[in-house]
């Protein structure tokens, strides 16, 4: 009866350590204790796993040591980063891709189609939602329409999205003046958010920068502070440094545009006046589209005979 005993405890002892064994050979599988992705091809699914990775880490690890990991290549994975968001002041405080636009306000954010999609984000549920809207891919380093999956954690959004394959509307030529200007400028923009303020600067004041041109035909893109002060100029550098009030103050209407143009949003704004023309060399009127950006504002814009 004693040998049975002891053997019977043997045998529960050794099935126990096969429980334990497999348990932690099932979680051997990923460091992470994460279940396997679905394929890319199912690009919502993955998107969604993707996210959730995140919203776990951040559960593990709590909140800088998930900022800390993201802000860096290890959060992306060929057209899927994550981006996280503070609720609280609606600025942006981790970005696998894009580092400039870490410490940027992104609540207000606004779109090339005239979306206000930075809201949207900002209210992501626990349960999360999807929120589409045209933004830089770079991976293919142009716009594409982006359906992003973003959760909310306590007081932080966490996102990530896949990119359609085209430009959301076919590009607009210089037939079409008003459309191509505004592609001009979101152009600029996605090369300001891609490479932060300083890179356009200089870019702008570089009449021969390509991709994106900084100047093409009458198009030539401008920067200029939320003060007025012009900071990137690549068709009349002495304008770098002036304000908007200096440089088109000579007349009420000048005057009353300048007044105009530092009021311009994330959503755009069209303000006319009359400008010197660099390729005709005449005043003309000027149609100017203008586009703010964290505490910039970059514009271009075309002319028509005065």
């Amino acid at each position: 009866m004693v040998n049975w005993m002891r053997g019977r405890r043997r045998w529960v002892a050794v099935a126990a350590a096969a429980v334990v064994l497999v348990g932690l050979v099932a979680c051997g599988n990923d460091d992470d204790g994460a279940s396997a992705p679905p394929p890319k091809t199912e690009r919502d699914a993955y998107t969604k796993w993707y996210v959730q990775q995140a919203v776990d880490r951040y559960e593990r690890t709590g909140r800088q040591a998930t900022i800390d990991y993201y802000n860096n290549e290890a959060g992306a994975d060929d057209q899927w980063y994550i981006f996280i968001a503070d609720t609280d002041t609606g600025i942006t405080v981790a970005h696998a891709t894009i580092p400039s636009r870490v410490g940027a306000y992104s609540a207000e954010r606004v779109d090339i189609t005239g979306h206000a999609y930075g809201a949207l984000l900002m209210a992501s549920p626990e349960s999360g939602h999807w929120v589409d809207y045209v933004f830089y891919n770079p991976q293919t380093d142009t716009g594409g329409t982006k359906h992003t999956w973003a959760v909310g954690r306590d007081n932080l959004v966490f996102g990530s999205g896949w990119y359609e394959d085209s430009y959301p509307v076919p590009r607009p030529t210089k037939s079409e003046p008003g459309s191509y200007t505004r592609a001009f400028v979101e152009d600029t923009v996605w090369f300001y958010e891609s490479n932060g303020q300083s890179a356009l600067i200089h870019h702008l004041n570089s009449p021969d920068s390509t991709d994106p041109p900084s100047v093409d035909g009458q198009w030539y893109g401008f920067a200029f502070d939320l003060d007025g002060v012009v900071i990137a100029h690549p068709t009349v550098p002495a304008n770098v440094g002036m304000t908007l009030h200096e440089i088109l103050g000579a007349t009420p209407e000048g005057l009353a545009a300048a007044d105009e143009m530092v009021t311009a949003t994330e959503a755009g704004k069209w303000v006319d006046y009359t400008y010197l023309n660099p390729q005709s060399g005449a005043w003309e009127t000027k149609h100017t589209w203008i586009v703010k950006r964290d505490e910039i504002h970059i514009a271009s814009g075309w002319y028509e005979g005065g």
